[in-house]
């Protein structure tokens, strides 16, 4: 059986579709039928070479997918969770954390991992080849953990379950919960800070900001539960911080998610961080490096937290978040248009151009 793929071949270089052969699965490992991925602006950032030299080429691009069981190696049962696996199943799945590493065993870091193997970066003129998400078929290496996705959930949902909304579930725990007295900042309103705002609504959050641009993608905003909302296109820094200020009783705020990759937020979130409040730093693709003078850190006492992906529990925590929250949120107005593989990269531009927030991939359309 043969597989389509869209291929990086060499960095910045226009992508192109390639067949490939679907291998038999290895004792441990899945072959997948990929029903529907997503486009993350990650993609973007692998495509212009910014995740070397972690990232590798030839690659298939895609790291956002929900595969559909079709075929299990042997001793693969069940996923993560116990639940049993059969072909027909839905799972969306975690980088091959090789589980033997210091990090995997003795600090619990997975994502840390100094032996991983990604999908949408990884090396695929090696066999098993298919370890990405823009493609027909995949294989789910024997070190991935599963999770099988709920029957309420759609696909394109979960395939962002498996990136955008992981992440957020993995910076919540870190900083701590969200507390019912608490004003979080959410500074980005792409995908993850859209699915910050969600979340720290859902989570009880007193209050929730969020800054942003365009207007359309601040209108999600407010209709995933921000009490404010403010454009970084058509006010000042000043002015953002009043904005907060004024919903705090002039204190900050005491969480910020910075899910916009901007070295000038990364500056902002610590002069309007309440003292002894805390950051998660999840954006990234910026170059440019913060400067940020160090007493900020000893005369505010804030806690900097930076996030890496996620392992499979929050994976397995943003499916159960869509599942529980379905009817809540109106999380269809993420999504954009569906892209055939051919498409996919006038759909990243798209993206980049903030036209779409997140574009959905059905490698079998024409």
């Amino acid at each position: 059986m043969k597989a389509s793929a869209l291929v990086l071949a060499a960095y910045k270089e226009p992508l192109e579709v390639r067949q490939f052969d679907v291998p038999e699965p290895e004792p441990g490992a899945i072959v997948v039928r990929i029903d529907r991925a997503t486009i993350c602006g990650t993609d973007h950032h692998v495509h212009m070479g910014l995740l070397q030299p972690v990232s590798k080429t030839p690659a298939i691009l895609g790291h956002e997918m929900v595969g559909v069981i079709e075929k299990l190696g042997a001793g693969r049962d069940t996923d993560v969770a116990g639940a049993p696996l059969a072909k027909g199943d839905r799972v969306i799945w975690a980088y091959a954390y090789c589980g033997k590493c210091y990090y995997c065993v003795v600090a619990h870091q997975p994502t840390l991992c100094t032996n991983f193997t990604p999908y949408g970066y990884a090396d695929c003129s090696k066999p098993p080849h298919l370890l990405g998400g823009f493609a027909q078929y995949a294989y789910i290496l024997p070190a991935c953990h599963v999770v099988k996705v709920p029957d309420e959930v759609p696909s394109h949902w979960a395939s962002s379950a498996s990136c955008a909304l992981r992440t957020i579930m993995h910076a919540t725990a870190r900083a701590g919960g969200i507390r019912p007295a608490e004003t979080v900042l959410v500074q980005g309103s792409g995908p993850v800070g859209l699915y910050g705002v969600a979340a720290a609504r859902a989570f009880g959050a007193r209050r929730v900001i969020c800054f942003g641009a365009p207007d359309g993608r601040l209108d999600v905003a407010t209709a995933f539960g921000a009490d404010a909302v403010c454009n970084i296109e058509k006010t000042d820094a000043k002015q953002r911080a009043e904005l907060v200020r004024s919903f705090t009783d002039g204190r900050g705020a005491d969480l910020v998610f910075e899910c916009s990759g901007s070295h000038h937020a990364l500056e902002e979130a610590i002069g309007i961080t309440r003292m002894g409040g805390r950051i998660v730093v999840i954006g990234a693709g910026d170059p440019q490096p913060a400067q940020i003078p160090g007493m900020a850190f000893v005369m505010k006492q804030i806690s900097v937290h930076g996030i890496r992906s996620a392992g499979i529990e929050y994976y397995r925590e943003a499916l159960a978040f869509l599942a529980a929250q379905k009817d809540n949120f109106p999380f269809e107005r993420l999504f954009g248009e569906t892209y055939s593989l051919a498409e996919i990269p006038k759909a990243m531009e798209r993206m980049h151009r903030l036209e779409e927030i997140k574009p959905v991939v059905d490698p079998f359309k024409n």
